[in-house]
């Protein structure tokens, strides 16, 4: 009982949760939307929710790659766009024959494989750096010699022959996917969407009965409230009206109805004038009624 107690008030959270932001539609004649609003304002806390994973996909990003692939020729991005983690070397003489600012980017994972930089503005040697550009068809011959943090124990790294790289002004940045920025909204609308479905107040069938209870006595009549129908007469079990509770029922069904603050021992009951749910004091006194009614199982 301990556990079907803490799950159902839990869905009776999810379900107050999901009857306050519907309360503003159950004005007339919004009413007859139901559920509705509820599961469109669901809808887009879930859009909303996936704006940060996928905004940051439409942002375009470079090939994440190394110098070794510029030899291979296995770049694929169709720009030439890469983007490459590695040292940077100045340069004194160009290695193009062409006026301009060069350096050398060592790859930072295979040190003895280089490629050339090329800018318009002075590049400052940087120990380990990440660079972002677009590759270009270029001769480049390196006859200088490399200072000593360009080389492995004084051996040169091989140079990209046939290309050199063209870094951007601001290296690009690696995509960040903002997840945590998804989960409240995500949460929100599983709780909304948990709630419309159970509904508040929540009833939640039981097959335990108190089997002392006796029945009640010919004309004995108990102190209820209910929510539903009773002839002409439609309350909300949110807002239950008071009466009484007596015999001669058709059909019927043991539970609680849950709600944020409490647990109350109820019974829904069904004849041809009415399908309403009563709520009781004491669970005792439900069983002594559910004593002359058919209970569903």
């Amino acid at each position: 009982m301990h556990d079907a107690s803490m799950v159902g008030r839990l869905l009776a959270m999810c379900g107050w949760l999901a009857w306050q932001v519907g309360r503003p539609f159950r004005a007339t004649p919004l009413r007859r939307l139901g559920t509705a609003p509820v599961i469109a304002i669901s809808a887009l806390l879930i859009v909303l929710a996936a704006a940060p994973i996928i905004a940051p996909q439409l942002e375009p990003q470079p090939e994440d790659t190394g110098v070794q692939a510029i030899f291979d020729d296995a770049v694929v991005h169709p720009e030439g766009w890469v983007r490459i983690n590695g040292r940077v070397v100045p340069l004194e003489e160009s290695p193009t024959g062409l006026p301009g600012t060069y350096a050398l980017l060592v790859d930072a994972e295979a040190p003895l494989r280089a490629v050339v930089l090329r800018t318009d503005a002075p590049l400052e040697a940087a120990a380990l750096t990440v660079v972002t550009g677009r590759l270009i068809t270029e001769g480049v011959i390196v006859t200088e010699d490399l200072p000593i943090e360009a080389t492995v124990a004084g051996t040169p790294p091989r140079v990209v022959g046939d290309a050199l790289l063209v870094p951007d002004p601001v290296a690009t940045a690696v995509r960040m996917v903002w997840w945590p920025l998804a989960i409240p909204p995500a949460l929100l609308a599983a709780l909304l969407l948990v709630g419309a479905r159970s509904g508040y107040p929540l009833f939640r069938p039981t097959t335990e009965v108190d089997v002392l209870s006796g029945p009640l006595g010919p004309g004995e009549r108990l102190p209820a409230a209910y929510g539903g129908r009773i002839g002409s007469t439609l309350r909300d079990l949110a807002a239950p009206a008071p009466g009484t509770i007596g015999g001669r029922w058709t059909t019927g069904r043991l539970g609680y109805v849950y709600t944020v603050s409490e647990t109350v021992p109820a019974l829904v009951l069904r004849s041809e004038l009415v399908d309403a749910t009563f709520l009781v004091a004491r669970t005792a006194e439900r069983d002594r009624v559910a004593a002359l009614v058919t209970i569903e199982r």
